[in-house]
């Protein structure tokens, strides 16, 4: 009997060609995500993506897949999968799922090459059927990086910023956006003539209908005006809510319901203390009963209710944006005991505004809100007022440290001394003026000789109240103006560490550049204070001190609104009101306001009322040395001498005002 063969070759191709010719089932995004994203890095580095690890993914993906929402936005503490759902797989998944071209916002080309190597180059080569369609030829084909990338798919990935001209932002259209720090956006360039820069990356999306683009944006939230923040609110503004094991309310506990941390005398007790508790009952959550509630998470949007069976009752709000926001207690990656020592330890920090930013921004994901600003109370006349009992040039007898500040101007340097006492408060003992022949002699001359007839003002001292001479411990000097930085080093270099150069920073225009504090001390950074610190300047071989004038000029102000009376008061020497005009009138030339910056936050800094403010910024640098010879409003239990080496102190014989006697001995 023959056998006739139910297949040919022929027959086989066509099957081939068949299968080949249907258009691929479009999976969801969770189904890709769950099928093909392995984390190249972090906790659950090599192990494939499941949204059980943190459900809260779950609702993300719920929602995108749903269609209902066009602009997707999202933002989480740090370390909380915020990259990874609300950017990694929006790139992956229009990339290599649905092969389209993606344009990729983010603020600057630095963040480029960021993003590319330690984000999405990464994902895709962690990803065992993806990572062949790496780019094979061009810019970031072996290793490098570009602003655009052709995949072997047929998807190209390109990058647009923050920065450049408009025409940067103009030259591609597609129907997906992918944007991360979304808040670097928000600013207009100078030059652009056109609308913001976010608004300028949407326009990439006109060539289509708005129900058919879709977009997703990422980002820490800034301020209350932030661009994120303005999204979310305004889009769908949804809650996860979870069940309480205890009340069986659907709750969403925040800050104000993280207990236990408080009266901790250690951070490990805080660790140990610390729970999530109901808002409605108060009761505490075990980390087994917060993991559950997380597990049976909810999603409510904007003007919706939930009962205590669960029905969500009300309309969605008509909007085409998910804003979706998830905080500490969602965070399954860290155990209520970790945020108990995030709060023990900002409500000890030396910054406490930074301490805050930190908290709203990286563990509850809230904006940060400024504390409110008052103008300044000072008054000139109340000033000339301000006075103690002690004549023009008299130091107390118990004065602790003794500071100058000079300001240095072109024909003209401003002097403020100042008394620092054990008790916290201070006192101006004297202040004036010194010429600069800077027309007769030439600047750098001219400046040398004023600052060495300064130097032996400085070196004769000020009278005590019950005789003997002080001398000042420390004078800085500003050298922020570059045509007399040279000789100021100049006379600095020959003149010892009781003379020091500094330069101020901050946000207002009269200065070059913010302050940036250092991170550590080192071979370049030798000490690190409140708002300040001393650097080697290896070129000029001096130790330079920057300031943060923003901060210190508050400062300046607070002591100088003080009861007079009682600790952290500034006072000064005792004249007729009007001789003390001049120097309260530059004292009061700036005010403190509060102003809104898109893509920075919330800004304070100083603006001035009058073009004359020596006396202030002499006054500023006269307390930034006080703080560095040891000066605090609250006094240690036992006086010490500033140290910038980290070394011990091992001096036996000390000179009246505390430093070794022996020169050789003397350090920072």
């Amino acid at each position: 009997m023959m056998t006739v063969a139910t297949t040919t070759p022929a027959l086989e191709e066509w099957r081939w060609a068949a299968d080949h010719a249907r258009a691929p089932r479009l999976r969801s995004m969770r189904e890709f995500m769950e099928t093909e994203y392995i984390p190249a890095k972090g906790k659950f580095a090599g192990l494939k993506f499941r949204c059980d690890r943190q459900p809260l993914t779950r609702l993300w993906f719920e929602e995108i897949d749903s269609g209902r929402w066009t602009r997707h936005w999202c933002t989480g503490p740090s370390q909380a999968s915020k990259t990874t759902i609300g950017f990694n797989a929006a790139l992956l998944y229009h990339l290599f799922e649905r092969r389209e071209t993606v344009i990729c916002g983010v603020p600057t080309l630095d963040m480029v090459t960021d993003k590319w190597m330690d984000d999405i180059k990464p994902a895709i080569e962690a990803c065992p059927r993806y990572r062949r369609f790496m780019p094979s030829a061009g810019k970031g084909s072996r290793g490098g990086t570009s602003i655009s990338f052709r995949l072997g798919n047929g998807a190209e990935l390109r990058f647009m910023t923050a920065g450049g001209s408009d025409k940067g932002r103009a030259g591609k259209t597609t129907r997906v956006l992918v944007i991360t720090e979304v808040d670097g956006f928000d600013e207009s360039s100078e030059t652009s003539r056109e609308s913001d820069k976010l608004t300028q990356l949407r326009a990439r999306l006109r060539g289509w209908s708005q129900d058919e683009t879709t977009e997703f944006g990422e980002c820490t939230l800034s301020t209350v005006e932030g661009r994120t923040n303005q999204e979310i609110t305004k889009g769908s503004n949804s809650r996860i809510v979870l069940p309480c094991p205890h009340c069986g309310a659907w709750v969403v506990p925040e800050r104000e319901d993280v207990h236990g941390w408080e009266d901790a005398d250690d951070e490990i007790t805080a660790w140990e203390n610390t729970l999530f508790y109901c808002p409605a009952c108060q009761k505490p959550w075990t980390e087994e009963e917060r993991t559950a509630a997380n597990h049976a998470c909810r999603l409510v949007h904007r003007g919706q209710e939930i009962d205590a069976e669960g029905n969500i009752s009300g309309e969605p709000p008509r909007t085409r944006t998910l804003g979706f926001r998830w905080s500490a207690v969602h965070n399954l990656f860290r155990k209520a005991g970790d945020v108990g020592v995030d709060l023990w330890t900002a409500a000890r920090a030396v910054d406490e505004e930074n301490a805050e930013k930190e908290l709203c921004q990286f563990v509850f994901a809230v904006p940060y809100s400024a504390p409110d600003v008052e103008e300044t109370p000072l008054s000139a006349e109340a000033l000339q007022r301000r006075t103690r009992d002690l004549r023009r040039g008299v130091v107390p007898d118990k004065v602790q440290h003794l500071t100058l500040g000079v300001d240095m101007h072109k024909r003209f340097g401003c002097y403020t001394l100042i008394a620092w006492l054990p008790d916290g408060r201070a006192h101006i003992a004297d202040y004036g003026t010194f010429e600069i022949q800077s027309d007769d002699m030439g600047l750098e001359r001219a400046t040398l000789a004023a600052l060495r007839d300064l130097r032996d003002t400085v070196n004769a001292g000020w009278g005590l109240v019950t005789g003997g001479v002080r001398v000042p411990d420390q004078v800085w000097i500003d050298a922020g103006w570059g045509p007399q930085t040279d000789s100021i080093y100049k006379f600095c270099r020959e003149s010892g560490q009781r003379f020091r150069p500094l330069v101020g920073r901050g946000v207002g225009q009269q200065y070059t550049k913010s302050y940036v504090r250092p991170k550590k001390t080192g071979a370049e950074v030798r000490k690190i204070g409140d708002a300040y610190h001393i650097s080697f300047q290896r070129t000029a071989r001096v130790l330079l001190v920057e300031i943060n004038v923003d901060f210190w000029k508050t400062w300046v102000h607070e002591r100088l609104a003080s009861d007079p009376d009682k600790g952290g008061a500034m006072t000064l020497f005792k004249a007729e009101p009007r001789e003390h005009v001049r120097f309260t009138k530059e004292l009061t030339a700036e005010r403190l306001i509060e102003e809104y910056k898109p893509g920075k936050g919330t800004v304070l800094r100083w603006e001035a009322l009058r073009r004359a403010n020596h006396y202030l910024d002499s006054t500023v640098y006269a307390s930034v040395a006080g703080h560095f010879c040891g000066f605090r409003l609250v006094p240690d239990a036992k006086p010490r001498q500033a140290r910038t080496d980290g070394r011990s102190r091992r001096h036996r014989l000390t000179t009246p005002d505390g430093r070794p006697f022996l020169l050789t001995e003397r350090t920072l």
